[in-house]
């Protein structure tokens, strides 16, 4: 057993000495050719900023197209609602198969916000932060989901009742 440790200390020491040499011959090598930190820099920066432009352009063009789905109306809008109690909605998710979960896309409206979808059947995934009175106090309520149907140039509506924690799916009426 002695033996073995012997040799294993007189390998692992060999390694050590054997790095240390490489290290040595790194640091001159730099040390004689200081315009390579410069070079390595200056190339890892241009690699990151194609990164990031590429990024970029991906990021415009995907808002472009929907922003042109917005105006030529394809998109409907599926706006939310809380009956009995006041809330938020949150981590919400549409799925057209039931496997792959998307992040919805909410419009841009401030008052009223909607997750904008084209024609189709969709289910919704969310939870719910709500207070059943005007208070500070809410509570966060589980994931649900709720099949919704969305057709062309209709907008609907998704309900969440408060009190019974069930959701369903209703035509949009505008409240003046």
């Amino acid at each position: 057993m002695i033996y073995y440790y012997q040799i294993f200390r007189g390998i692992h020491l060999q390694f050590i000495h054997e790095r240390g040499n490489g290290v040595k011959e790194m640091i001159s090598f730099v040390y004689d050719r200081p315009w390579i930190i410069f070079v390595v820099m200056t190339i890892l920066f241009y690699i990151s900023v194609g990164r990031l432009v590429y990024q970029q352009s991906k990021r415009k063009k995907a808002f472009q197209m929907i922003k042109s789905m917005k105006n030529n109306s394809k998109l409907s809008k599926v706006y939310l609602r809380i009956d009995h109690g006041y809330g938020d909605f949150y981590d919400v998710a549409v799925s057209d198969d039931g496997k792959t979960w998307h992040k919805a896309l909410f419009s841009d409206e401030v008052l009223t916000p909607s997750i904008l979808l084209p024609p189709g059947q969709y289910e919704v995934k969310f939870s719910v932060k709500s207070r059943s009175g005007i208070s500070v106090y809410h509570s966060k309520k589980g994931v649900f989901y709720t099949e919704v149907t969305v057709e062309p140039f209709v907008d609907t509506m998704i309900v969440f009742d408060n009190d019974t924690l069930d959701s369903w799916q209703e035509e949009y009426k505008e409240e003046i």
